[in-house]
């Protein structure tokens, strides 16, 4: 593979997750065995290897960045490294430190959170007005009310919001901000999510409006990229049921069901490509997804196969 090739993300996010693991003071002799297997598997995942490798070694040449800092960071390293190296990898190198700032920002800014959520943990948002809010896994917000609006900052994830009658007189807008962009509740249910390319705005009751020139309706979705909204695309109140710890699955690919699922564990969760276009049909438990994977198992021919307790892949029966 050329040097200049772009790698898929999940290969490279499959890289990073395999140079976190073996550089844990934990790592054991099983784990450098099925990380050799998986280097061998393809020349995709050797590139993805030396460029992770050749990240790493940059990093440590610059002394003193925020990248340097969070990267030997105690608790957390594990995370703290495959969240850096998979943003420069997919940002060009560590040259990026210096051509991305908001993203560094961002990271800095959701670790710092006033409110935030664990992978796998849902929780609700305490708000001081009638409006009810919960947090998405891995997600992190503030809350920053003042006499002219209520705005709740999204600094990581996804949330849900059920907004509510304000008591302060004059009445305030409620507003969320997600990367830059302002969205106003006007009278309203809807969950905001912050993607890889963007932001994305789900509403189920009443609108919400982008800036001042959008205004999307109930029942209606947007992805939000580089502050330009896109088409809008139908949504469904299916889509908010995480806030009650489910995943709700319509006909849904299973390569897609997966990346959902796989937001609420650690570890590495995919399938073999010959399986990504089953569909999934069904209510699936966020809070225990291990018993969710033995529901998938029993309603598809599909077998759970356990690499590792963090290396999860759907492979056929």
């Amino acid at each position: 593979m050329p040097e200049s090739a772009v790698l898929e993300y999940s290969v490279l996010e499959q890289a990073a997750e395999w140079f976190a693991v073996l550089g844990a003071p934990d790592a054991r002799a099983a784990d450098h065995a099925a990380w050799q297997r998986w280097l061998d598997a393809s020349a995709a995942h050797r590139e993805a290897w030396r460029r992770v490798e050749q990240l790493h070694a940059q990093l440590h040449a610059l002394p003193g960045a925020p990248a340097r800092t969070a990267l030997m960071a105690g608790p957390r390293r594990r995370r703290t490294i495959k969240a850096l190296l998979l943003l420069l990898c997919a940002g060009g190198g560590a040259a990026s430190l210096a051509w991305r700032p908001a993203e560094l920002r961002n990271y800095v800014a959701a670790r710092n959170a006033e409110h935030r959520t664990g992978v796998g943990a849902i929780a609700t948002l305490p708000l001081p007005d009638r409006t009810r809010g919960w947090l998405n896994t891995d997600s992190a917000a503030d809350v920053a009310y003042d006499d002219s609006q209520r705005l709740i900052i999204l600094r990581r994830g996804e949330i849900l919001l059920h907004s509510g009658a304000d008591a302060h007189a004059p009445a305030r807008p409620l507003v969320v901000e997600a990367n830059g962009q302002r969205l106003r509740a006007l009278g309203t249910r809807f969950s905001v999510r912050m993607t890889e390319q963007g932001t994305r705005l789900a509403v189920y009751q009443g609108a919400v409006e982008i800036g001042t020139q959008t205004v999307v309706p109930a029942g209606s979705q947007v992805d939000i990229v580089d502050g330009h909204p896109g088409p809008l695309v139908v949504s469904s109140e299916e889509a908010s049921a995480w806030s009650r710890h489910l995943l709700i699955a319509t006909q849904m690919r299973l390569d897609e069901f997966l990346r959902e699922l796989g937001r609420y564990r650690h570890g590495h969760l995919g399938c073999d490509p010959a399986l990504a276009e089953l569909r999934v049909v069904g209510s699936y438990p966020l809070d225990d997804t291990e018993r969710a994977l033995t529901m998938l198992q029993a309603a598809l021919p599909v077998q759970v196969r356990h690499t590792l307790s963090w290396w999860v892949t759907v492979v056929p029966r």
